[in-house]
Order: structure tokens, then sequence, then C-alpha cells
């Protein structure tokens, strides 16, 4: 029995020993149970939206949905969403070039980004900059893993993370908070509603400011710019008539980023001076009528994403100014039915406009390249019977560029008990080539860095969509409820995950050749790939009568990513280097994906909710980086370099964050105080891992009005 067996086997021994020891007659009057109670409430009555697009009760929804809650934001120095996925299991956060999301084992490419529904656009080689989504007026995020291209299209071959912002209470409500991190920004942000049952009205304002700094690197100092950025939004629903409802928000976001900072790509490092602005805005209004168990949904939304470099030296034959121009249009319609009881019927469709301008981006004609989209999709969820339901989807997307690709998706839930769900999914998904992998022309002429980076299509290469077929099984024992003394109750989960993508015409950036003492870099398919994996959840809040509630919330993923062109080279003898003949035991998979990951925290919280303290820890194990790479090219058909040296990892880690909050009541307000430390353990890579900046203090304080 291997160690992995270890510990999936302890998890759900641990789950057995606790719901069938010795159990306590429960009293009623005690407040361990009543705080235990309210948890289980709670989790019971959470609604998500992601999975199939309608509403539906998360422990019962036939596709896995995980819920990151407003209570982990307010009890830790949050900023933006990064900081709240990279504590959850499962997900890694990229900073090579942004602040993007690993998931599966896939990059930032193929993870969908969603505010409210609508998809975030302005990404940069390839990657979403999560950091510059506020975590402020954030109501929960929802994250769907594995490939959801039968209801979202391209983009979401890895899976969803929809954020969803607040809705106001009844009546005037709001908020004010202001934070302060060593080598970090200063932040304040302010929010506001106004709700009844026929109007509510939010808004959002956010500011962050972040000095200039640097970090020692052996005799060398790093540097890292400084920034500053803010958010608006405002959100409006309108119920006007009987049945029916209006909706609209807009949101703007903007930021300058100023000095010098560093420069990551291809293993290449420079230092750059200059300025980068950063501007979008987005914009959705949409209507809905409800007759008794029927829904029609209308919904148009547009963007517009502007981004510009001034750099200090010029960059070729752009100059030293860069800039990008992304633009998207949606029409989006959704009917759907309650058929029976249990049943309902979902159809829709869509149009999608997407084009990009600016001085690295022209098509074959020197105009600026766009797609148009025309979508189709459908489906049927059922319950026929209260032990098991399923979701059946598929979705039809007919590219102006790409011609069509249809995507089906089947999910199922088995409830063979009040306490325990099985669920499974099998489902494919499609990405289609962006604008960066036909149409980039790019060339980096620091000094330390000097590349060019040209799109597929520039050089004459056809690049296809990719396409992966996934496979997901989840065992879940929910809710678990003892009352082990007079003074002590328990309430606890656990989870056990497998996961399978089988991936075809994987695109990725490879070296083409040396050109003026510059390498040139593309993009290409691959024949194939994998990446599975196993994940393990588990949930425990004990409550003790008088003294307050301890919660532990631990994950932990095994990784496993491979090449399957490499693993067929390796079996007819053809891959080797100077090292000698390359072996299974010896290739170590795809660069950049930690093998062994995971995270814990464990947090108290007072009775009186008015003392909450917490430690967690973020464990990222070694994963190849190909800056590394020692001995060159080890397959030829096509070129690459492989992870085949053990001096081509970068070492793993363990951040450790620290954080206490005190709130009070000032007049008729409460107030929140917070301090602690991020990375207590001081752990810097700023080369390797820009986004490890050694130990950050922070402190922060917030009302609600």
């Amino acid at each position: 029995m291997n160690w992995l067996s270890v510990h999936v086997l302890w998890a759900f021994f641990f789950a057995a020993i606790v719901s069938h020891g010795q159990v306590v007659p429960q009293r009623d009057t005690l407040r361990s149970k009543h705080v235990t109670d309210s948890l289980r409430t709670y989790i019971k009555s959470q609604v998500v939206v992601t999975g199939t697009r309608n509403e539906v009760r998360l422990k019962d929804s036939p596709v896995r949905v995980e819920v990151i809650g407003k209570d982990r934001i307010a009890t830790s120095a949050m900023s933006d969403v990064g900081d709240l996925l990279k504590e959850q299991s499962g997900i890694l956060i990229t900073g090579a070039v942004r602040n993007g999301i690993q998931m599966n084992g896939l990059g930032p490419d193929y993870t969908l980004i969603l505010i409210d529904g609508q998809p975030i656009i302005g990404r940069v080689a390839g990657v979403i900059d999560i950091s510059r989504i506020s975590v402020g007026n954030v109501e929960r995020v929802e994250v769907v893993k594995g490939p959801m291209s039968s209801m979202y299209g391209s983009d979401a071959l890895a899976g969803v993370v929809n954020i969803i912002t607040k809705r106001p209470s009844n009546g005037f409500n709001g908020s004010a908070m202001v934070q302060a991190v060593t080598r970090g920004p200063i932040e304040t942000r302010i929010e506001g509603g106004w709700g009844s049952d026929s109007l509510e009205i939010t808004g959002f304002l956010n500011y962050k400011n972040q000095p200039q700094f640097t970090l020692p690197l052996g005799p060398l100092t790093i540097p890292y710019s400084g920034y500053q950025d803010g958010t608006a939004q405002g959100k409006i629903q309108w119920r006007f008539a009987k049945g029916w409802t209006a909706r609209s928000w807009l949101r703007f976001f903007g930021s300058e980023t100023r000095g010098t900072f560093i420069e990551s790509f291809a293993g290449q490092i420079a230092q750059n001076s200059g300025s980068v602005q950063q501007w979008d805005g987005s914009a959705t209004a949409g209507i809905e009528y409800q007759s008794g168990r029927a829904r029609l949904t209308i919904n148009a939304y547009g963007s517009s994403y502007n981004e510009r470099y001034n750099f200090d030296s010029s960059q070729g034959t752009a100059g030293s100014t860069d800039d990008l121009i992304r633009r998207i249009g949606r029409l989006y319609g959704q009917y759907d039915v309650q058929l029976g009881a249990a049943n309902r019927l979902t159809l829709g469709g869509e149009f999608l406009y997407d084009d990009i301008s600016g001085s690295r981006y022209r098509d074959s004609t020197g105009d600026h390249p766009y797609y148009r989209t025309v979508v189709g999709f459908g489906q049927w969820e059922g319950m026929p019977s209260d032990w098991i339901s399923y979701v059946v989807s598929a979705r039809y997307d007919g590219n102006s560029v790409f011609g069509s690709a249809v995507n089906p998706r089947l999910s199922i839930l088995w409830k063979p008990g009040d306490n325990v769900r099985a669920s499974g999914s099998i489902g494919t998904g499609f990405k289609a080539p962006d604008f960066r992998q036909l149409y980039v022309s790019f060339s980096n002429r620091l000094a330390g860095a000097g590349y060019d980076l040209i799109g597929a299509e520039r050089l004459g290469n056809t690049l296809v969509p990719e396409r992966s077929v996934s496979y997901d099984l989840s065992l879940r024992y929910e809710d678990g409820q003892r009352q082990l003394s007079n003074s002590f109750s328990l309430l606890y989960n656990a989870e056990i995950r497998a996961f399978r993508n089988d991936l075809k015409n994987l695109i990725e950036y490879y070296y083409v050749k040396s050109v003026d003492g510059r390498a040139v870099y593309s993009y290409r398919n691959i024949a194939n790939a994998y990446t599975q994996g196993i994940e393990l959840n588990l949930r425990l809040a004990l409550a003790v009568a008088d003294v307050g509630l301890f919660s532990v919330l631990g994950g932990y993923q095994f990784l496993d990513a491979k090449d399957v062109q490499v693993l067929n080279a390796i079996d007819s003898g053809t891959a080797g280097s100077i090292d000698g003949p390359l072996t299974r035991d010896s290739y170590y998979g795809l660069w950049g994906r930690s093998r062994n990951s995971g995270t814990l925290r464990v947090q108290y919280d007072t009775e009186d909710h008015l003392w909450s303290a917490n430690v967690r820890f973020q464990f990222i194990g070694r994963f190849g980086d190909e800056s590394l790479d020692k001995n060159g090219i080890v397959i030829t058909d096509p070129p690459r370099k492989v992870l085949d040296r053990l001096d081509e990892f970068v070492s793993g880690y363990t951040v450790v964050n620290i954080a206490a909050t005190r709130s009070f009541m000032l007049s008729a307000n409460r107030v929140l105080i917070g301090a602690g430390i991020n990375n207590l353990l001081d752990h810097s890579q700023p080369t390797l891992v820009p986004g490890l900046v050694g130990r950050q203090y922070y402190i922060q304080m917030s009302t609600t009005f």
C-alpha cells in the first residue's frame, strides 16, 4: 500500500470513527449544539448557480461546486481574489507573468473567470490577472473543476471560477475598510446598498497604493515596482411588475504600475523601467420574466480592456510604446421551465463578438483580428428518485475562424443516505487558439532577456482547437454532527475526489530558432497529454460551551501530469540527452506542476464572535522550471526539453500566515480590527516565484453601518 492510499484511508477512517462512536444524548439547550446546528443549517441551505446556470442547493447539485464564503475574507488580510483562491485545495497561483490560476493541472489559459456570470477579458500571456479583482463586495466565489464547455464554451476547459457580488439587505447598509501591508498596498474601500422587495441598489469603491521596494538576492537586489489601482462598481435590480425583473451593473477598473520591475518569460529574466497602464470597463443589462414554472432571461454584455506599456528602452519595431485593446460583445438568452416536481429543461443561445487591436496584433491582411461565434445549448436536470439526480447538457459553438464544436457533459449525484454523497461526471471540452497564439508579434530588447514572440499564423503554421475528455469522481460525507458531551459538539465533512483529463492538440510555446542573437518563440499543437490526480478535503468544527468554536479546514492534492508523446518516445527508445537514454522513472512530467500541494486552516472563534484567530498553511511541492533545464532537447519530434533531472526543480515551500481579529460596537456601528503576519517563515524566491516577497505584516480596520 503506497503512502497516498494511507492518506485516503485515514481521512475516511477518521470520519467513520467519529460517525460511529458513542453518541451522548443531545440537549437542545447546550450552546455548543446551537453553534454546530447553525453551521449545519447554513451549509445545508447554500445555493449555487455556476454548475447548471440555475439556482440549486449546493448539497443537491449533481455538478460538483466548491464555495468560498465571505467569512474567509473577514478574518484574514485578503486583498484580491488571488489571495482567496490560493488557500483552496487543488488551486495554485502562478505568477511568472501575471497572477493566474492553475487548476486540475492545467494553466491559467484554461480557466474561465466570471463576475456575476459574465466573462472577464484582458488576458496577457494567456493569464487573467486575478490580482486586479478586489475581494471587496464579494459575497462568495463558486468554483467548478473540470471542463464546462457544455455550458460556457471555450476557455472553460479546466473549469470555471464565478465571483458573485453582494446583494443588499432590506434598508440601507454598508461598510468601510482600510488596510496596510508591508511590501504590499495600502488599501481603502467602501461599499453600500439599499434594498427593498422591489428595488436593490449597491455600490462599491476600492483604491490601492503600493510603493516600490527591493528584495535582496545574494549580492544583488531585485526591484518591485509600485502601483496604484482602483475599482468602481454599481449594480441595480428592479422588480417593476409581477413576474418582471430588470438588472444592470457597471464595473470600471484602472491601474498604473511605475518604476523598475522584473520580467520573466521562457526562462529569461531581466529588469525593465517605465510604466504600465491598465483600464477596463464592462456593463451588462438584462431582463427576466417568470410565469409559473417558466422563466425567460435575456442579457446584453459588453467589455473593453486597454493596456499600454511605456518602456524606457525601444522594443524593436514597436518602439518604446506598446498598447493592447481587447473588446467583447455578448447577447445571451436562456429559457428554463420546471417540468413536474423534479425535472427542469433549459434552452438557450448567444452571439459573441470578440476582437483585439494594438501594436502587437495584426492578421495576415494587416487588419485587427476578430471572432464571431454563434452558440446554442440545452440542459436537462432530472431526479427520477429521492436518492439520485443527474444533469445532461450540451453546447454547440460555431466560430467564424475555427468552424464548429459540440461538447456534451453528464453529471450524476447518488445519495444512498442522509450524509453520504457520491457524484461523477464525464464531459468534453475545447479551447480555440487565442489571438496571442495566432497573431502576436512582440520583441523584447531588454538586456538579459532578448527574445521575439511570433504568433503561429504569422509563421504560416496552423493551430487547431485543443480538445479534452475529462472524468471526475467524488465521495463525500456531509453534515456529520455528534454531541460528544454536555460541553462538546462536533460537525464534520470529508471528501475524496479523483479526476483525469485526456488532452489532444494541446497548444504550447516553443523555441523556433535564434535571430540576431535573440531567441524566437512561437506556438504549436502537441499530440497528447494528460493530467490526473486525487484530492482529499476534511472539515471539522468543534464547539465548546463557554469557550467558542475551533475549526479545521484541510485539503491535499496529488497530481500526475505527463506528455504522452514523450512517453511514446521513451517506449520506442528515441528519447535521450547528453545524460543518456530517458526512462519513465526519470521523466518527471510537465513543467510547472507540483506533484504534491495542500492547504490547512486552523481557526478559533469565541462564542460571542468578538474574537477570532487563525493560522493558515499553504504547501507547494517542488515543480520543474524550464529555465533550469540542464541537458537540452530530449526528443526531436517535436523538439522539446523535458523535466528529467532533480536540479531542474524549484524547491517546494510552505507559506504560513497568521491573523487575529477583534470586533466591538462603537455607537450603533460594529468595528473590526485585525492584524497578522503573511509568510511567517520569510520565504522569498523573486526570480523563480515572483509572488513570494518575504515576510509581510499587516493591520486592518473596518466598520459596518
